[in-house]
């Protein structure tokens, strides 16, 4: 299986309670709390949504293996590795990546080792980013059962706010302002987000990680 994990987290949100507090027309300082949850309500919609990271945070990819060892052929859906040496490389989710920080291989018993950074090249101007190997290089073998590749790497558009794009920012504002305006609706048929928010989001949708085979992460 393959996991995700947050090695730091992103020290801000994309919009500040200044902004939303500013977009809604409320006066400094009312509904501080309440905004502030929203604020990171939208985030986690729109990282969710779009399958991106919004401000940089340090993330770990952890993967069972890399290469294809004689595995058979059969019908419907598996978790395993389906990178060939044809394919050379593997996607990282959550782009933007910015750099890759280290990868490190696990043998059986539990040794770490770095793989140096010379053997291998980042490929961070498609998304999902890619890291490839370099020619004549081989991704190591004979590793343990489990998580035996780690990927450490940095997933945003930067440290700030403004660094986000701004249709992002903008979803993120009217999610904000539609739950903030239906707070406590609780009667009937609970109100559904309006369409434009999704409209500004679904050019940033991550489409193509589905491919990636380590399952059970890929796929936004």
């Amino acid at each position: 299986m393959a996991g995700l994990t947050t090695v730091s987290q992103a020290q801000q949100h994309a919009i500040t309670y200044s902004e939303a507090s500013e977009y809604l027309r409320l006066d400094e300082q009312q509904d501080v709390d309440l905004i502030r949850s929203l604020i990171r309500s939208a985030t986690n919609y729109v990282e969710t949504y779009t399958g991106r990271s919004l401000i940089n945070r340090t993330l770990k990819y952890s993967i069972d293996h890399l290469n294809e060892v004689d595995l058979p052929l059969h019908e419907g859906m598996r978790t395993g590795a389906d990178i060939s040496i044809r394919q050379r490389h593997l996607e990282l989710p959550k782009p933007p990546v910015s750099s890759v920080t280290s990868i490190i291989t696990f043998d059986d018993s539990d040794n770490a080792t770095t793989f140096a950074s010379s053997k291998y090249y980042v490929d961070n101007q498609r998304e999902p980013a890619r890291i490839i190997l370099r020619t004549g290089e081989v991704f190591p073998t004979a590793l343990r059962v489990g998580n035996a590749v780690e990927v450490t790497y940095v997933s945003g558009y930067g440290s700030a706010g403004s660094s986000v794009p701004e249709a992002m920012r903008l979803a993120m504002l009217q999610f904000v302002t539609f739950n903030y305006e239906h707070r406590g609706d609780t009667e009937g048929k609970t109100p559904m987000l309006p369409q434009n928010i999704r409209s500004f989001l679904d050019p940033f949708k991550v489409l193509n990680f589905s491919r990636n085979p380590f399952g059970g992460y890929g796929g936004y």
